[in-house]
């Protein structure tokens, strides 16, 4: 009996494992998960704590030294002349001592993903920084996710190209995306914005979901070097809760609308600019786009003490957040921001565009509240920046993501959901980036 009882305990046994295989079948697929679980975890870890380390470097010497020098020294002379230099110093870097120099740093990373044969070259990451830090600590209207997206996916692509016999040619581009998501991740204490950023991005429709886990674990160790090297504080941390009503939530669809119309003028303010400023001599462009940026610098200190549209943008959101200006104001100030940053940006500097759009979503919302019973208050602010960003970069799970993790605030996640759907229903088809491309129907996933 005992002998029958372990006679059929073990042919149950063997049709249980014959379920995944046999031994040999299920030996190579513990090794095939071993190689993947090396080369997705192992090497993701690896790229987001170097890309921590080096954009909290970075993030310590432009935002916290530079550019708070730059508001310390109230001079209008330096405000109406730092610009100029800046921009010919960034025009000369990029044109002698950047190998390369297609795309500007985020579109670098978008051009790169879509084009197999391209790649991102290590030997540009000095000189781009460096004209990152001339453009943005002179005053040019740039963000710092720009150059830390860039040096994210260079390196993690670097590193994937020289370690490639560890990879298959499934794995893609795999650290790029990694890179991508851990150099964002880190400049905003937001691992959830880099990571839908950098699966977002790309596409104008859809999610390159296929990369998400090595994603998610270069964001997280990117994110966790980072704040051990430079403090976990929000960026914008806004406390207090507010109980949202109908008219709130009808009011956010309502400024969706109104920040997808200024994301299409800003769109068309870049273009136009650009086109402009090609039309003259290539070293002409520099200083002419250097003097506007640094006249309209120069008009914004006079009128508030502050030279508020230079830099990325930080002391600007952080101004509407906490002090209602007057509407007139606001409105000078959206478009000080906006020409400022088509200028830098057709004058050959070097940056993001994300951020200056966020101050400019902020600066809606702020004069949004005047024509509602909410003068004074956050919400409004906080899902402009939700809004104009999402249309403008056509990544509105990435905008509302940024929001909730820059600001502290979950309870303004549904209005701005709202608002960027709607915002993004009326940008259209148009976008800040012309490198983006409708998400692929058929063939492999990405």
């Amino acid at each position: 009996m005992t002998r029958h009882r372990r006679s059929s305990f073990a042919r149950d046994w063997l049709r249980f494992l014959a379920l995944f295989g046999t031994p040999r079948d299920i030996r190579v697929s513990f090794n095939a998960r071993r190689g993947i679980a090396l080369r997705w975890v192992a090497a993701s870890c690896l790229v987001g704590v170097l890309v921590g380390a080096g954009v909290a470097a970075f993030e310590f010497l432009l935002s916290d030294q530079l550019v708070a020098t730059l508001y310390d020294l109230q001079s209008g002379l330096a405000y109406a002349v730092l610009p100029t230099l800046g921009l010919v110093g960034a025009a000369l870097l990029t044109r002698f001592a950047v190998p390369s120099r297609e795309g500007a740093l985020t579109e670098d990373y978008i051009l790169v993903y879509h084009e197999g044969s391209r790649h991102m070259r290590w030997q540009n990451i000095p000189g781009k920084m460096l004209a990152s830090v001339l453009t943005i600590a002179t005053g040019g209207s740039m963000g710092l996710e720009g150059p830390s997206i860039y040096f994210g996916a260079a390196l993690g692509e670097t590193i994937q190209r020289r370690l490639r016999q560890f990879f298959s040619k499934e794995d893609g581009k795999m650290l790029l995306v990694a890179g991508c998501a851990a150099g964002m991740a880190a400049i905003f204490k937001a691992p959830l914005t880099g990571v839908i950023f950098a699966v977002e991005s790309p596409y104008k429709d859809g999610l390159a979901s296929r990369r998400l886990i090595p994603t998610l674990v270069a964001s997280a160790a990117s994110y966790v070097t980072f704040v051990l090297m430079a403090g976990n504080e929000p960026l914008f941390a806004q406390g207090g809760l507010r109980n949202l009503s109908l008219v709130d939530i009808l009011l956010s669809a309502l400024l969706g609308a109104c920040c997808g119309v200024g994301a299409r003028f800003f769109v068309w303010l870049m273009a136009s600019v650009k086109h402009l400023l090609e039309r003259l001599p290539v070293w002409v462009r520099p200083v002419a786009a250097g003097s506007v940026v640094g006249g309209l610098g120069l008009l914004v200190f006079s009128a508030t003490s502050e030279p508020f549209n230079y830099g990325p943008g930080y002391h600007l959101i952080r101004h509407v957040l906490q002090v209602q200006e007057p509407l007139l104001l606001l409105v000078f100030l959206f478009v000080a921001k906006s020409v400022a940053t088509a200028f830098t940006a057709g004058g050959g500097g070097v940056g993001g565009i994300f951020f200056p759009m966020a101050a400019m979503g902020a600066i809606m919302g702020a004069g949004f509240s005047h024509l509602v019973t909410d003068p004074g208050g956050s919400l409004y602010p906080i899902i402009g920046t939700a809004a104009f960003v999402g249309a403008g970069y056509r990544t509105p799970l990435a905008a509302v993501a940024f929001v909730a993790e820059t600001m502290g605030n979950p309870w303004a996640l549904i209005p701005a959901m709202l608002a960027t759907v709607v915002s993004l229903t009326v940008m259209g088809n148009a976008s800040i980036s012309h490198l983006q491309r409708p998400l692929p129907t058929i063939g492999p996933a990405n």
